[in-house]
């Protein structure tokens, strides 16, 4: 299993342009940041998504590619703060900013903490992440790394929580998301999101 790599996820965010509801993120960055809020402001305010991404904003290059990733090729809806709810201003540590966080989070089925090495300047990734563990009992790492490699390790608090990574199932041929607590221990995301643990399997 396989670890989202940086460089790839900056190459897919860097393409012309998202399929079905996604679509029109163009060349330049600042006209794919434009193009995706525009495109995702439209989604209603009671949606329904799969996966809350936090993550730090300096990072929204790379946010991007792994937003085409998560939506293209494994089809799940992923609520982005910045794209969503543009008038959210992640600067200021507020109630207002907090509360319609929060109200988004309910909103989503799991989070995904998407660690780089911006993310411990982030005011609001451990908020988040623990408002999210307490409501939903569903919070993933999703390590972006550096090079190919196919496990982590978590240091510190987030050693406590599973992380994700992606791979083709035994037998198949399109790549699933999948749920790990360690090499041999895992589940796929459709089933973690339904409630199932990562379980241990023969090693690999």
């Amino acid at each position: 299993m396989s670890l989202f790599k940086i460089s790839d996820l900056e190459s897919r965010g860097s393409q012309q342009r998202l399929r079905d509801s996604y679509s029109g993120i163009y060349s330049s960055e600042s006209s794919r940041i434009a193009e995706a809020m525009e495109n995702f402001s439209q989604f209603d305010s009671n949606t329904v998504y799969d996966i809350f991404l936090s993550h730090s904003y300096t990072d929204k290059r790379v946010i991007l590619g792994l937003l085409r990733v998560l939506t293209e090729d494994f089809l799940y809806s992923v609520y982005v703060d910045w794209i969503n709810d543009q008038e959210l201003d992640r600067t200021s540590v507020n109630k207002d900013t907090a509360e319609q966080l929060k109200y988004r989070m309910q909103c989503c089925k799991c989070l995904f903490y998407v660690t780089t090495e911006n993310a411990s300047s982030s005011k609001w990734m451990p908020w988040e992440t623990g408002l999210m563990d307490g409501l939903k009992h569903r919070v993933a790492i999703c390590p972006l790394v550096s090079d190919s490699t196919d496990f982590y390790y978590g240091q510190e608090y987030l050693g406590i929580y599973p992380y994700v990574s992606e791979a083709i199932p035994e037998g198949e041929t399109d790549k699933k998301l999948w749920i790990n607590e360690s090499s041999d221990t895992y589940t796929t995301f459709d089933g973690w999101l339904q409630g199932y643990n990562p379980t241990k399997h023969g090693s690999v």
